[in-house]
C-alpha cells in the first residue's frame, strides 16, 4: 500500500470509530494529504475535553461545495446550542457565513435523525435525545476571493475556518480535530494547524481553528529558514509573471529585519499563504498570513510585498501585542475598541519602516510612500470631522473594515501610520536621540504580548516612559481630537520640508530633504532608518 493509501486507510479507520461508516465509504475515493502544522504541547484544560472532529471533503470542485461531517460531544444534554462566527479577527465587518450552509442535518452516531432548529442567523439548537454525542453532516457554498471566506475552485481551495466550522456555542476550550480529504490529483494541503497523524489535525481550541486557514490543491511550496525555523511560502492560482526566487528573497530579508527588531521569532515554523488571483487583501493570523495577490514582479521579485510585510509584522502586534478587547473573542458580537490606530496604523508604519531599513526599498522610495500618506490624510475632509479613536470606535458601521473612508470619516491605517512616525520623531526629539518609539513597541511588546492585553492608557505609560515626558496632551490633540496634526518634530529633527506649491505648501505634500539640512540632521535620518539593532 502507497503512504497515500495508507492514510486514507487511517483516516477512515478514525471516521468508522466516530459513528461515520457511510461518510468513509465515500472517503475512500478521495486522496488525503496531511497538513503542515505547528507541533506544540496544548493546554491542560483542553485536553480534558472531548474534541470536536470535523471530516472535510472537496469532491467535486467545480461546483464550489465542501462536505463537512462532524461529531459533537454533548455531554449528555437534552439539547445543544451550535454556532457560527459572525466576523473574522483582523476583518472588522459583520459577514453571514451560515447564508452559504446547506442541506445541514443532525444525527445520532446510528444515525436516527435528531430535530435541528435555526434559532438565529448564526445559531442552530438540536436536540440530542440524550445521546452522548452527534453527527452533524452539512454543505458549504463557498466561490468568493477574499481573505475571510472560501474559495473551491478546480485546482485549488482557499479555506477559512469561521465560514467552514460549526461549532459549541460555549465558553470552554474544547479541541478541534480536522480530517481533510481532497480529489485524486490535488497534491498538497497546508496550514498552521498541529499534526495528529496522517491526514487528521488538531486546534486546541476553537479559536486556534479560526485563526489557521487552509490553501489546498496543486500548491506551489517554496522554504527558507530564518533563526533555525522553517518558513514556507505557498501559493495557489496564476503565478505567470512572478519572479518566485527573488521574491522568497525579499520576504526571507524582512523576516531576518524583523527578528532583529523585535529580538525573537515567537513560532515554531511560519506559512506565507499566498492566493494568486484578482483583487487583492491579506490577513494576518498567528503563524501564518494568507493574502490575495496579483502576480507582478516588482524590483525585488514581488509588486506585493508591501503587503505580505504588513501582515508579517501583524504576528507581533496585534496577534500577541494587543488591546485587551481583541481576545479572548466572543464571535458572535464585534469587538469595539479604540486603538486601531495602533494594532493597524503602527503596524503599517513599521512594515513599511522595516523594509527600507532591510534595503528592500530606498531611502527616496519611503519618503516618497509617507508624503503620498500625509497627502492623503491632509486632503481628506474626514480628519476634520472624525478622531482616528473614533473611527477604530465606529469601524464596524462607517467603513470597509477601516479601509475606503468616507468623506466624513477618517482612515485609522493612514492617520494611524502618520501618527507613528510624528510620535517616533517627537521621542527622538525630545530624548536628544537616546530614545525613540522603537523602544516603546518592544516595551509593550514585553509587558503586554502575553494573555493581558493593553489599556489605551498603559500604552500611553509605555510612551511616556520612553519618552521621559508627559504625552497626555499629543494623545489628546492626535489621537482623541480633529485638531490638524502638528509635524514640527518630523521636520526638525531630519532636516526635511514639505515642498511649496505656487508659494504655499497646503495641499502639496511632497517630502524632500532641505537644501540646508545640517550634519546633525542627517544623522537623524540615517539612524532612523538604518538596519534595527538591539
Amino acid at each position: 500500500m502507497t503512504s497515500i493509501g495508507r492514510g486514507v486507510s487511517q483516516a477512515a479507520s478514525a471516521i468508522r470509530a466516530a459513528g461515520f461508516a457511510a461518510v468513509a465509504r465515500r472517503h475512500l475515493s478521495l486522496v488525503v494529504l496531511p497538513v503542515l502544522v505547528v507541533v506544540s504541547s496544548p493546554p491542560a484544560a483542553a485536553q480534558r475535553l472531548d474534541p470536536i472532529s470535523y471530516a472535510v471533503r472537496i469532491v467535486q470542485p467545480d461546483t464550489h461545495l465542501l462536505d463537512v461531517d462532524a461529531v459533537v460531544p454533548t455531554g449528555g444534554r437534552q439539547t445543544i446550542e451550535l454556532m457560527m462566527p459572525v466576523w473574522s479577527p483582523g476583518y472588522y465587518k459583520v459577514e453571514d457565513y451560515a447564508a452559504n450552509v446547506r442541506d445541514l442535518t443532525a444525527s445520532t452516531p446510528e444515525g436516527a435523525p435528531l430535530r435541528i432548529e435555526q434559532t438565529e442567523k448564526s445559531r442552530w439548537r438540536v436536540e440530542t435525545r440524550g445521546s452522548r454525542s452527534i453527527r452533524l453532516s452539512y454543505r458549504v457554498f463557498g466561490n468568493e476571493r477574499t481573505v475571510t471566506t472560501n474559495e473551491i475552485v478546480a485546482d485549488y481551495a482557499v479555506l477559512n475556518g469561521a465560514p467552514t466550522f460549526i461549532t459549541l456555542a460555549e465558553q470552554a476550550r474544547r479541541p478541534h480535530d480536522v480530517t481533510i480529504g481532497v480529489p485524486a490529483g490535488w497534491q498538497h494541503a497546508m496550514s498552521g494547524l498541529r499534526d495528529l497523524g496522517p491526514s487528521r489535525f488538531r486546534a486546541d481550541d476553537y479559536e486556534t481553528l479560526v485563526d489557521s486557514p487552509i490553501l489546498a490543491g496543486t500548491l506551489d511550496v517554496r522554504q527558507f529558514r530564518v533563526g533555525g525555523k522553517p518558513h514556507y511560502v505557498v501559493s495557489v492560482g496564476d503565478t505567470t509573471g512572478w519572479d518566485a526566487e527573488a521574491g522568497v528573497r525579499g520576504l526571507q530579508t524582512f523576516v531576518e529585519e524583523s527578528r532583529r527588531f523585535w529580538g525573537e521569532l515567537p513560532y515554531d515554523k511560519y506559512l506565507f499563504l499566498i492566493a494568486f488571483r484578482p483583487g487583492g487583501g491579506g490577513l494576518e493570523h498567528r503563524n501564518s498570513n494568507l493574502s490575495t495577490v496579483v502576480a507582478r514582479s516588482g524590483p525585488r521579485g514581488w509588486a506585493s510585498l508591501g503587503l505580505l510585510a504588513h501582515e508579517y509584522t501583524h504576528l507581533y502586534n496585534v496577534k500577541r501585542l494587543r488591546p485587551v478587547e481583541l481576545g479572548p473573542f466572543d464571535f458572535g458580537n464585534a469587538p469595539v475598541t479604540g486603538s486601531l490606530w495602533i494594532s493597524e496604523g503602527v503596524t503599517s508604519y513599521y512594515s513599511g519602516l522595516l523594509m527600507t531599513r532591510a534595503g528592500l526599498q530606498s531611502s527616496d522610495d519611503y519618503l516618497a510612500s509617507l508624503s503620498s500618506l500625509i497627502g492623503n490624510l491632509q486632503n481628506a475632509p474626514g480628519r476634520l470631522l472624525q478622531s482616528v479613536e473614533r473611527s477604530s470606535l465606529e469601524v464596524w458601521g462607517n467603513s470597509n473594515s477601516g479601509v475606503s473612508p468616507a468623506a466624513t470619516t477618517v482612515s485609522y491605517y493612514n492617520k494611524g501610520n502618520v501618527l507613528g512616525v510624528l510620535l517616533d520623531a517627537r521621542i527622538r526629539r525630545q530624548t536628544r536621540g537616546r530614545h525613540s518609539f522603537d523602544e516603546v513597541m518592544r516595551l509593550a511588546y514585553e509587558r503586554y504580548s502575553g494573555a493581558r492585553g493593553f489599556t489605551p492608557a498603559q500604552f500611553r505609560e509605555v510612551a511616556e516612559r520612553i519618552a521621559d515626558s508627559d504625552l497626555t496632551q499629543w494623545f489628546e490633540d492626535s489621537v482623541s481630537s480633529t485638531k490638524e496634526l502638528d509635524y514640527t518634530d518630523f521636520l526638525e529633527w531630519y532636516g526635511l520640508e514639505f515642498v511649496p506649491s505656487g508659494g504655499k505648501i497646503e495641499g502639496n505634500w511632497t517630502l524632500r530633504v532641505r537644501s540646508d539640512q545640517t550634519a546633525a540632521q542627517r544623522r537623524n535620518l540615517a539612524d532612523w532608518l538604518a538596519p534595527s539593532t538591539r
